[in-house]
C-alpha cells in the first residue's frame, strides 16, 4: 500500500520547496497548495508519513509540525516505493478546445522533452487535476476515441499538477513517477537527465 494522493502531493510539494527545510508544518504546506485540505486529510497525512518512517511528528503547545528523517534526496528515496503515478487515466481531446477555465501544464513526454534531449511527441500531452477535469466537463471539452490532427492527450491526475507555481510543466518528481514504468530506453535516459532538475 502506498501514500494517498493528497499525502503524496503534500510530500512532493515539501520536497520541492526551496530552500529545503527538514521541518515543515502541514497546515502551511496545505495552504500553499491550490486545493483545500480538511483536518481529516491532514491528520491522515501525518499518520501515513510517520507510519512510513518518512517523518516524525513534533508538537509544541498547539503547534504541530513534521521533521523529515533525512535530507530531501534521502526523503525522496525513502518515500519512492510508496509513491504512485499521479495519472488516473488518459483521454484524447479535440483540436482547439473551447476556452478552458484553468491553465494546462505540459505533462508526460511533452514535459520530459522540455527538460531533456528527448524530442517532442507527435501529440502534446497536458495534465489536468481532479478539479480541472470537472471544469473541463462543465464547459463540454470534446473528447475523442482516438487522436486526429491537432488533438492533444490529457492526463487526468489524482492530485493537482500545479505543485510548482509559475511553471509551464508539471513538477519533475510527479513527472518521474508518471513515466517510471515506460519501457522506451530513450525515455529512461531522459528521466536520468531530468534528475539534474531535482532541487537537491
Amino acid at each position: 500500500s502506498g501514500l494517498s494522493p493528497a499525502t503524496q502531493a503534500m510530500l512532493i510539494a515539501v520536497l520541492l520547496r526551496q530552500p529545503w527545510s527538514a521541518e515543515w508544518r502541514l497546515a502551511e504546506v496545505a495552504r500553499d497548495l491550490d486545493y483545500t485540505y480538511t483536518a481529516m486529510t491532514l491528520s491522515r497525512a501525518v499518520k501515513e508519513l510517520t507510519a512510513a518512517g518518512i517523518a516524525e511528528l513534533r508538537t509544541k503547545g498547539r503547534a504541530r509540525w513534521l521533521l523529515a528523517a533525512g535530507n530531501a534526496a534521502e526523503t525522496w528515496e525513502r518515500a519512492k516505493p510508496l509513491l504512485r503515478s499521479p495519472v488516473k487515466r488518459r483521454v484524447w481531446v479535440g483540436p482547439d478546445p473551447k476556452r478552458i477555465p484553468f491553465r494546462l501544464r505540459l505533462a508526460g513526454l511533452s514535459a520530459l522533452a522540455r527538460h531533456s534531449m528527448l524530442s517532442d511527441p507527435p501529440f502534446p500531452s497536458y495534465a489536468a487535476g481532479p478539479g480541472d477535469w470537472r471544469l473541463a466537463k462543465l464547459v463540454r471539452v470534446e473528447t475523442l476515441p482516438e487522436p486526429i490532427p491537432g488533438a492533444s492527450e490529457w492526463e487526468i491526475w489524482n492530485y493537482s499538477p500545479a505543485l510548482v507555481p509559475r511553471s509551464e510543466t508539471v513538477d519533475p518528481l510527479s513527472l518521474t513517477l508518471s513515466l517510471q514504468g515506460n519501457p522506451d530506453e530513450r525515455v529512461q535516459l531522459a528521466l536520468d537527465e531530468l534528475k539534474a532538475r531535482f532541487p537537491w
